[in-house]
């Protein structure tokens, strides 16, 4: 799907944006369908929500990002319609516009790891939690649901249908447990911030963010953060833990579930994947990552967890 400059320009009339003089395409997820827009007003991003057809999710990110500006949380906040909505219907889907934050995606090294560690603490020690209930959408009931449907799915994955039942039963028992909860980005990895240098200036992207157990956050940042070449790196790993448990604490619980979560955070990817949609039908970049993400919690399974250095 590409929009037309005119569909974007009257989209934009509707935020009070004028003057639109450009609007590129940039490399999205599979969720939405972005631009970076320059107007007389400036630079924003464009995004159009494809994924998202549950109007009750958006609009709970909308309130969850008005409580983090309060916050005063890094990430690119969006800007209001003239009737004062965040969200538009236009003839091309629900659109919302957010502020441009200029940047690159960070290199990987200490220094990246520990910015990322810094700001998802603060994230997992937001107050008033409670008032922002929300499933993650990866869970524990939706896997083994997904595993019934694998019996009819239109697409055939012998080998992956069978190392995802298998792994699903075996992390059952450790990530069911009771362990601090909070709010989650859910999905933090690489392409979802932006640094300028070795600093980081946002963390964007909040369709997954809900309430569950912070250690979801950790695994999963870990996943995005501290991989190289689908291989694990102890030192990224422990910068990122040093500085996250300097501002957040884990529990005793929590290091020795650690090794699970960052199985369950990946085997979460792959149950995302599955879901949406390549059981229905073939994308070969979602099979790609299917394998890539089995290949690495292969591995995590396999050989000992480097030593926590906390």
């Amino acid at each position: 799907m590409e929009l037309k400059i005119d569909q974007i320009r009257d989209g934009c009339d509707q935020f009070s944006l004028s003057g639109l003089q450009s609007a590129i395409p940039l490399s999205g997820g599979f969720a939405n369908l972005n631009y970076k827009i320059r107007t007389d007003q400036g630079d924003f991003l464009y995004r159009v929500c494809l994924q998202q057809s549950n109007i009750d999710l958006i609009h709970w990110e909308i309130k969850l990002l008005i409580s983090l500006r309060q916050f005063d949380f890094p990430t690119a906040y969006m800007i209001a319609s003239k009737k004062g909505d965040y969200l538009i219907d236009t003839d091309h889907g629900k659109v919302m516009i957010y502020e441009f934050k200029n940047g690159h995606e960070p290199l990987l090294n200490p220094n990246t790891v520990v910015e990322i560690a810094k700001a998802l603490a603060r994230l997992n020690l937001f107050p008033d939690w409670d008032k922002f209930l929300r499933k993650n959408v990866i869970n524990m009931d939706d896997c083994m649901y997904l595993i019934e449907q694998f019996k009819t799915a239109p697409m055939q994955y012998t080998k992956i249908y069978t190392y995802f039942e298998e792994q699903t039963l075996f992390l059952k028992e450790f990530v069911q447990r009771d362990l601090p909860k909070g709010i989650i980005h859910g999905d933090c990895f690489p392409d979802n911030t932006i640094f300028q240098g070795n600093l980081l200036v946002a963390i964007i992207d909040f369709e997954e963010a809900c309430v569950d157990h912070l250690l979801m956050d950790i695994g999963m940042a870990i996943n995005g953060f501290c991989f190289v070449d689908n291989q694990m790196d102890p030192i990224l790993m422990n910068a990122f833990l040093r500085e996250y448990n300097k501002i957040r604490p884990l529990t005793q619980e929590e290091k020795q579930l650690l090794p699970y979560y960052i199985q369950w955070s990946a085997h979460g990817m792959i149950s995302w994947h599955l879901r949406y949609s390549l059981i229905y039908k073939g994308n070969h970049k979602q099979l790609k990552r299917v394998q890539e993400l089995m290949n690495r919690v292969e591995i995590l399974r396999e050989t000992t967890m480097p030593k926590i250095e906390i």
